[in-house]
């Protein structure tokens, strides 16, 4: 074969396998709905999801669920066969005595039990901690790990995180000795209770009201933000850090104050992520210079150095 008919034949090859990876491409951003929830049992305004090794996804629904039990919201599961076709399991119908209103997502242990926290419901009413455990039968089983009393936090409206020794880390929105929120853990004792330990109390001048999930460095150190007050002069939220002291006691430090337009953000209401230099990574709902949302800015994603 000469040289001409082999860049010829090469030139088709390359032309095949970009025409191949274009429609590829393609497929990959096709957008399609796999399931609408229906309300009543199916449950009503799902929240964010996680997946297992199989591919089937988990999350929570804020409301609706068995009406007879107040529709306080569900547990699902979406599961796809052969086809492609997904369908949804309730895993769990909230009944208030056990929870409501779960307004986070949801997240694995090693076992594959799942855990989240509910805004409302419990023995006092402001909200749970929850556990779910897969039954042979293919059943899920309930147990409510934590119900908040208000002195020790009320209505946690973000997820929880794990820590390398199987502890739980999570925030309340509300309650505390200010009723500002707070920062609590939950620990698994030998006889299988789980006790709770409030690591910080919001004032208002150091922040108020988390309502977004903690994140854990290599150092054990815990970071968040809260969705409000703070030593700005408006009250606008801040980023904070909370570090383990030698006796048990944690302390923090606040990272900024957002102070608004137009140079900066406020209300952060998401999660921070935290890169391997150690930067932290955020966003905020409003402020900034940019956009003409009603005069307050149309958010902003921040950078913290350390």
């Amino acid at each position: 074969m000469t040289y001409k008919k082999l860049l010829a034949a090469a030139n088709a090859a390359v032309v095949t396998v970009i025409l191949g990876l274009v429609a590829n491409v393609s497929a990959a951003d096709k957008y399609e709905v796999i399931h609408s929830f229906g309300g009543v049992s199916a449950g009503a305004g799902p929240t964010g999801l996680i997946s297992d090794a199989a591919g089937n996804l988990y999350g929570t629904a804020l409301y609706e669920g068995d009406a007879t039990m107040g529709g306080n919201g569900v547990v699902f599961k979406l599961s796809h066969d052969a086809t492609g076709r997904w369908s949804e399991t309730v895993l769990h119908t909230f009944q208030g005595k056990d929870g409501a209103n779960p307004a986070a997502g949801l997240i694995f242990d090693k076992a594959r039990n799942l855990y989240g926290t509910t805004q409302n419901g419990g023995t006092y009413g402001n909200g749970t901690v929850f556990k779910l455990i897969p039954e042979p039968d293919g059943e899920w089983s309930e147990t409510v790990l934590h119900s908040f009393r208000s002195a020790d936090g009320s209505n946690p409206a973000a997820g929880l995180i794990f820590d390398q020794a199987g502890n739980l880390y999570g925030t309340t929105a509300g309650g505390g000795g200010h009723n500002s929120g707070l920062v609590f853990k939950l620990a698994s004792a030998t006889n299988g209770e789980w006790i709770e330990t409030v690591l910080h109390d919001f004032q208002g001048t150091d922040g108020a009201n988390p309502s977004a999930r903690l994140s854990l460095d290599r150092a054990g150190n815990l970071y968040g933000t809260t969705f409000s007050r703070g030593g700005g002069f408006l009250g606008l939220g801040v980023v904070f850090k909370l570090s383990p002291e030698p006796k048990g006691e944690w302390s923090e430090t606040v990272l900024h104050s957002f102070q608004g337009p137009p140079d900066d953000g406020y209300q952060p209401s998401g999660a921070l992520i935290i890169d391997a230099a150690g930067y932290l990574y955020g966003t905020t709902a409003n402020g900034g210079s940019s956009g003409n949302c009603l005069y307050a800015g149309c958010g902003t994603l921040f950078q913290i150095t350390p």
